[in-house]
Parts: C-alpha cells; structure tokens; sequence
C-alpha cells in the first residue's frame, strides 16, 4: 500500500527536490562552503539553539565563521507560506549592503526543498571583533563613559536606521542584541539578524518605524541619560531642534509599548 509521500513523489516525477545555494566568498573558502551540505556537515560549537534554527561557530584556515542552519521555514503560517526566516535574513543582509549599511561579511547562504516544502538551509558570515549593544549594556559599562566611543556608536545607529526608515524599511526587531559595535578605538556600528525586515506601506510603515525607534529606546531608557537619548534622536531626525511633529513622534516612541499591553 502507497504511502501519500510515496504518491506525491510518483506524481512529482524525479525532479521534486529542488535546492539553491549561492556562494559569495573567496576561493581559499570554497572548498568548506560550496554546497549547503558540505556547510552544514563542518564540525564546530554550537552557541545558540531556538525552535527553528541553530548557530554553529567553527575555524577554518584560521578564521572564525557562522553558520545558521535553519530546520523550519518559520512559525505558525510561515513555515507553509510567504517569505521564510532565511531567505529575509540574506536579502536583508544583501540590502542593508546595497544602502552602505555595515553587515557581518556574508559567505554564502541557501536552501533545498522537498515536495514543494522547506527541508534545511544555512547562512554563513565571518565573525566580527565585536559584541552586541545588549552585552555591551550589561557587561562594560564604563564604555558608555567614553564620550568619542558614544559618540560615533550614537551617530552610526542612527545614520543606519535613518537610511532604512527613509526606503520604507521596518526592521521589526531593531534591538540592542541585533546591533554589533567592533572594540576597535573608534568603533564600527554593524546591523544583523533581521528575518522580518521588509518594505512596508501607509499605516504599517509608520507603526513599524515608531516601533523600531521604540525597541531601541527599551534599553536607551536604562544605559543612557536623557540627552544621550534626546541626542540620538536629533541625528535620526537631521535636526538641532525638535519641532511639534517631532515631539508628537517622540510621545508616540514613549507610549509605544505601555499601549501595546493594554
């Protein structure tokens, strides 16, 4: 007796996997990374794990790598329909690239799928010198003492956001942990992890920006003064002095979350 999997795969024909991989590294990185497989099949630590996908850190030729791997397509209808996590994740890194927006280097990345449905797939950048604004927040606070390093960490996030907001992109996640600061003197302000990222229109675009622009101030709120934070602000908005449509938006910022709990 057929099994239904067995009747889709007479049904299908042969052709019914079907995979893609894209490799943008160097050739001295091909050979550990020029199939999804052979990524996926490269022994290393794991260092996170969530329901959906896995982060493997591993060396090779003495530098340290990503690797993502994804096992589900996303949560809920996202795992059958639209978009998938991994496939935003790379655009978005690709695009925040395109707006000259600092990003871990990406290797490669891709895909494969089974019947039509999601089966493995992985993305794969380099490790950056760097930590993330949350650990950063948590673990070396004499840092945000450092008027020239705040400075610039200040300056470039809101450059970044400001370059994204002005496309019509929402983040959707714009948190400290998803923003890397290089420990070099001067420090470079990168942006990752952003699945959810995408262009939005009219009323969504504009509860999007404000909520960016909130997950950012739910840590501000505890690191930085209120000038920090006021200051941050003015370089998002290109202004020295706040006008009325400003301080609506910055009430807006303020109430965003205490209104999403009720």
């Amino acid at each position: 007796m057929f099994s239904l999997q067995h009747f889709l795969e007479i049904l299908m024909g042969k052709n019914n996997r079907t995979s893609f991989w894209t490799f943008l590294g160097t050739p001295n990185e091909k050979s550990a990374f020029h199939s999804l497989q052979t990524a996926v099949d490269q022994q290393g630590e794991i260092i996170s794990r969530d329901p959906i996908s896995h982060v493997k850190k591993i060396t090779v030729n003495d530098t340290i790598y990503y690797i993502k791997i994804y096992h589900r397509n996303g949560k809920g209808a996202r795992k059958h329909l639209g978009r998938g996590r991994i496939r935003g994740e790379w655009e978005n890194l690709l695009y925040f690239q395109q707006l000259g927006i600092p990003t871990p280097r990406l290797i490669a990345y891709g895909h494969n799928c089974y019947l039509g449905q999601f089966k493995l797939g992985a993305l794969i950048t380099t490790e950056i010198k760097s930590n993330d604004l949350a650990t950063l927040a948590k673990k070396n606070r004499e840092l945000f003492k450092n008027k020239v390093w705040l400075s610039c960490v200040l300056s470039q996030c809101a450059d970044y956001t400001k370059r994204l907001h002005e496309q019509g992109f929402v983040h959707w996640d714009l948190k400290w942990r998803n923003i890397l600061v290089s420990t070099d003197p001067i420090p470079q302000v990168y942006f990752f992890d952003c699945p959810l990222g995408r262009k939005q229109y009219g009323w969504l675009q504009k509860r999007g920006i404000v909520k960016d622009l909130a997950c950012l101030d739910k840590v501000a709120i505890k690191t930085l003064s209120r000038s920090q934070r006021l200051r941050f602000f003015k370089l998002y908005r290109g202004v020295e002095q706040l006008s009325s449509t400003d301080k609506k938006m910055v009430f807006r910022i303020l109430s965003f979350f205490a209104n999403e709990e009720h």
